[in-house]
């Protein structure tokens, strides 16, 4: 550890809150470190389109050699509580080991966990950090990310809609369920104001009952496939919607709490999900609940670098 910290005194680090224009470093420390290119309208979409969500880095010299991005979410509960997600979080390579990650989410946490009663972390293989909680104040649970294979042709019954539609639906939009409070302007945010040609509605209808899925298009080597990324509407329904829309679109993606033993489903990956909270009487009282919630993908970037 001595060694470590004799190393950054030896950087010339300056730590700092992002700006736009600092999006040319932040695209290419994001392609080093996720083999991936980022555009500027999410950046700009992800981290500037409210007045709580930042980027903070670290910098050598002009150079970002590391970056934590949070974004704000209001937790669904009655107080509608600021809740932080962690995303973009990665290191230069040369640079890892060394504890910089480590003191960057130490500086990040001091300017918001006065501020905030959850921050929500996916560490991925190689960034386990949690922004300085202890064991006994986090809770963790795995989720996983599914694609079910082709089954028989299923008579059509869903319709699908433009994502320019949810208006007419807002109705429908309730969910006492979901971690994250959603409400219209959640959904206009993160499904209408970036890249919206991207998602489109399913609708089922049963019983005078109405079910919604937010799905992306995707396309991979095996050919065109569904992201389920949202629902809405009656929860009666999701269920017999997901099995309906896989006869009828074949090549469903979706997350689940629970590892599913069926050949007809195949483990794309896991994320990890990490629940930290600021105040330990949070834990203690409520921590059962908050994983009793639900959690969809649309929830994290995962679908972003689904192939």
């Amino acid at each position: 550890m001595i060694k470590q910290n004799l190393k950054q005194k030896n950087l010339n680090l300056i730590y700092r809150k992002l700006k736009l224009s600092d999006f040319k470093e932040f695209s290419k420390l994001f392609k080093l470190s996720f083999k991936k290119k980022i555009s500027y309208d999410f950046f700009k979409w992800r981290y500037f389109s409210d007045k709580f969500s930042f980027c903070y880095g670290v910098f050598e010299s002009s150079h970002l050699i590391a970056n934590v991005g949070m974004k704000f979410f209001s937790l669904n509960n009655k107080k509608k509580d600021l809740i932080f997600s962690r995303h973009s979080s990665m290191v230069l390579k040369k640079y890892r080991k060394l504890g910089i990650f480590s003191n960057l989410l130490k500086k990040v946490r001091k300017k918001i966990v006065n501020h905030c009663k959850i921050i929500v972390m996916w560490p991925n293989k190689s960034n386990y950090a949690s922004f300085g909680f202890n064991p006994n104040e986090v809770n963790k649970k795995k989720l996983y990310i599914y694609k079910i294979k082709s089954v028989r042709k299923k008579k059509i019954k869903t319709s699908d809609y433009k994502i320019d539609q949810l208006g007419k639906y807002k109705n429908f939009i309730k969910n006492d369920k979901s971690f994250i409070h959603k409400d219209l302007n959640y959904f206009n945010h993160r499904y209408l104001s970036y890249r919206n040609k991207d998602y489109l509605i399913s609708h089922f209808n049963l019983k005078k009952l109405s079910s919604f899925l937010i799905l992306k298009k995707n396309k991979d080597k095996s050919g065109i496939n569904y992201v389920i990324l949202d629902h809405f509407g009656s929860r009666t329904l999701k269920s017999n919607h997901v099995s309906q829309l896989v006869g009828e679109k074949k090549n469903i993606i979706f997350l689940s709490k629970k590892k599913i033993y069926n050949l007809n489903y195949k483990l794309i990956n896991h994320i990890n999900l990490v629940i930290g909270f600021t105040k330990k009487n949070d834990l203690k009282n409520q921590n059962r609940n908050f994983f009793n919630k639900e959690f969809m993908l649309g929830d994290t970037d995962s679908f972003i670098t689904l192939k």
